[in-house]
């Protein structure tokens, strides 16, 4: 191949192109990379794009599948939460866990859910005996009406659920 005589080759031909392909996919990649918008951003973006509508069916399983077929304890957890919220961008909740939080009597997770939500997932919330009290008090955010779970998995395996139910005059999440 000689470009003063012009006789390309198929080979030649294809050589060159596949470098312009590699080299024009990978500064594409590379561009990409440097923008450094890590999944969580893109998948705001989904959400903010497209409306997600809540899968009750979904909550159920991510409750059955925390509890994994153990028998609940009865009076583990401490939830409160008020019977209205005027604004469902900031409920506030707050839980204890009774136990000593000495041996294995301590949760190793609780576990917050909204049912409702199109991401029943709210917040977990790692334990250890060090931590002093189980309690926490947060604000969460609920699009309607809707069940807030609280589940303690406890370090001795046993497992303690309650309900509090709020209902939302303004909703938050869509």
């Amino acid at each position: 191949m000689s470009l003063n005589n012009k006789n390309f080759t198929r080979r030649s031909v294809f050589k060159y192109l596949s470098g312009f392909i590699v080299l024009t996919c990978s500064k594409l990649a590379n561009a990409e990379f440097k923008a450094g918008q890590p999944f969580r951003d893109r998948f705001q973006t989904y959400r903010q794009t497209f409306r997600i509508e809540p899968d009750p069916e979904e909550a159920k399983r991510i409750v059955k599948n925390i509890i994994k077929g153990r028998e609940l304890r009865d009076n583990l957890i401490d939830l409160k939460a008020p019977d209205i919220a005027e604004n469902g961008n900031t409920v506030p909740i707050s839980f204890s866990v009774k136990c000593s939080m000495k041996d294995n009597d301590f949760p190793k997770t609780v576990h917050i859910l909204v049912l409702d939500n199109p991401f029943p997932e709210i917040a977990k919330f790692y334990f250890t005996p060090s931590s002093g009290e189980a309690n926490v008090s947060i604000r969460i955010r609920m699009r309607t009406s809707s069940n807030i779970v609280a589940i303690a998995e406890m370090a001795d395996g046993t497992v303690g659920e309650t309900r509090s139910y709020v209902d939302v005059t303004i909703g938050a999440c869509s």
